[in-house]
């Protein structure tokens, strides 16, 4: 039985479905467009408190949010939440779980269970650059948006912000919203700094196979040209980033392409060290899966497969032209869905922030994580010379598979800048009330270093400290026989500073300076090492003044 009033919304199996509110994600009904699966309603389940490894804890940061869908960190350690039907933007703080209105994004489309404000993102130039990035469906418009918006009060300290509304410039605008499902929902800023945006394929399944269509994909997109003010949508020639792999193609669109070939790529987050994505895609039949992009230009197949299977319930042949092909990569990791309300959310990689108060033990370090909104469950992945598979269980881990338990309702997660795991929980147990929160999972204390590889191998270590105000230790290892280079970078891609690098086990400290000897500004710099003309490892470093 449902607890709290029924609510009634049409759904992709025709029909209508009764629901209670909170019962399912408000942005995510879990691929039933042309599914010929009724939907069951969940009953809403009395949750407890999740079931973590032991010495982990999970704690609630900030609550009596809204049906919260993203949430991104500022660099003083804040968070920017935005809620999906209000299309507020909230600020937390962590200090004291306060929670204030930062304003309104203006003209968001809130029809339908997966229409709304979806995902936040904070310029990588900041507070040089006081922008914010938002992904939503448009209101006046058949089409999803992401936007950029200035803040006012940045440069005033850890005060108040305040969105300016009057700052808009659509960074995109045409991507196709004439169904109320898959419309996607990230924005991210990768180590390149270039800002990666995900789009489902809006029900036309086939156009996911085509680069030109916005269907099913994610963008990588350079907005550091973009002028200063209101404005747009960009010139697609202004936005599309070097290095995309569809550079040479006719069409505007495909050159901003840097995966395609998926269904709603919900999540999906960046490893900063290796810069490969790991795609949350939602599955529509069977199976929900996770992708590794290790670089631009990948398909991962949909329609034509559906996790490890052909999707036998469509045909593009005649979108396609030719015979049924098999193309794209296949997932790193699918899990079969026993009902149709399951859906996957990728919770990304864990690497250990330089400096963190609470970083997971060392053995955790490049592990990728994912979680069912609906099921619960966290699952941890590790590498392996034969790929991707179930981690070994941790200690006081109930469940062989599972690394968590009872975490309902996750709708966003990322490594917070204290080493924890951070999660966005849209909606509580209480179902009369939904209240959305803001919470983190506490690893046990270590003491533990991620080592370095053995002599041969090449690593960077996080800059130490981070942030800095001056200086800042830089320890690498390299092969004894190698051509070593070190290299500062600010978010605009430009090289700032080219360090004295030999092979072999080094400390090289940054004094803070570019080539010409000054002082560079306070902000977000990435610190590469070149081995033999070639990137190897790369490293983020804030630096303060």
């Amino acid at each position: 039985m449902f607890r709290g009033a029924a609510r009634t919304y049409g759904h992709d199996g025709g029909g209508a479905v009764t629901r209670a509110r909170g019962a399912t994600l408000p942005g995510l009904l879990p691929g039933l467009l042309a599914c010929t699966l009724p939907l069951t309603p969940l009953a809403a389940p009395a949750f407890a408190a999740p079931s973590l490894p032991a010495g982990f804890t999970d704690a609630t940061i900030a609550s009596g949010l809204d049906l919260p869908t993203g949430f991104a960190f500022l660099p003083d350690g804040r968070l920017l939440v935005v809620e999906q039907k209000t299309a507020r933007m909230k600020l937390v703080d962590p200090a004291d779980g306060s929670v204030s209105t930062v304003g309104t994004v203006d003209d968001i489309r809130f029809d339908g269970l997966e229409r709304g404000l979806l995902g936040v993102a904070v310029d990588p130039g900041w507070p040089t650059r006081p922008y914010v990035y938002v992904h939503g469906n448009d209101g006046s418009t058949p089409f999803v948006r992401v936007s950029r918006y200035a803040l006012d009060g940045v440069r005033t300290g850890h005060g108040p912000l305040a969105l300016d509304v009057a700052s808009r410039y659509d960074v995109i605008a045409d991507v196709p919203d004439d169904n109320p499902n898959h419309n996607g929902g990230t924005v991210r800023f990768g180590p390149d700094g270039m800002l990666y945006a995900g789009f489902g394929e809006d029900e036309a399944r086939c156009m996911a196979q085509d680069t030109v269509s916005l269907h099913g994909v994610i963008l990588r997109l350079d907005v550091r040209r973009i002028p200063d003010g209101a404005g747009g949508p960009a010139p697609k020639g202004l936005i599309a980033a070097a290095g995309n792999p569809f550079a040479a193609h006719p069409d505007s669109n495909a050159r901003l392409v840097w995966a395609f070939g998926l269904r709603n790529p919900f999540r999906f987050h960046i490893d900063p060290v290796t810069r490969h994505l790991f795609v949350g895609d939602v599955g529509e039949a069977r199976w929900e899966e996770v992708d590794e992009v290790p670089e631009g230009g990948h398909d991962f197949g949909w329609p034509v497969r559906e996790g490890p299977e052909p999707f036998q319930a469509y045909d593009c042949q005649p979108q396609l032209g030719g015979p049924q092909q098999w193309p794209g990569d296949p997932p790193i990791y699918s899990y079969f869905r026993p009902t149709v309300t399951a859906v996957v959310i990728d919770v990304g990689p864990y690497r250990r922030p330089a400096g963190a108060s609470h970083p997971f033990p060392a053995s955790y370090e490049g592990d990728e994580f994912l979680c069912d909104y609906y099921q619960g469950f966290v699952r941890r992945l590790t590498r392996s010379s034969s790929g991707w598979s179930i981690a070994p269980p941790d200690s006081g881990q109930g469940d062989p598979d599972n690394w968590a338990t009872g975490v309902f309702h996750a709708s966003d997660w990322t490594v917070g800048p204290d080493g924890c795991l951070w999660w966005c929980q849209q909606a509580d147990d209480a179902m009369d009330n939904v209240s959305g929160a803001i919470r983190r999972i506490v690893p046990p204390s270590t003491n533990d270093t991620i080592p370095l590889p053995e002599s041969g191998s090449i690593a960077l270590d996080p800059p130490v400290p981070t942030p800095s105000r001056g200086q800042a230790a830089l320890r690498y290892v390299t092969p004894e026989d190698a051509r070593a280079r070190l290299l500062v970078f600010d978010m605009f891609g430009r090289r700032v500073r080219s360090l004295p690098a030999a092979p072999g086990a080094q400390t090289v400290v940054w004094d803070g300076t570019g080539d010409n000897g000054r002082r560079l500004p306070a902000g977000l710099y990435v610190v590469r090492l070149e081995v033999d003309g070639r990137i190897a490892a790369e490293r983020r470093l804030m630096l303060l003044r």
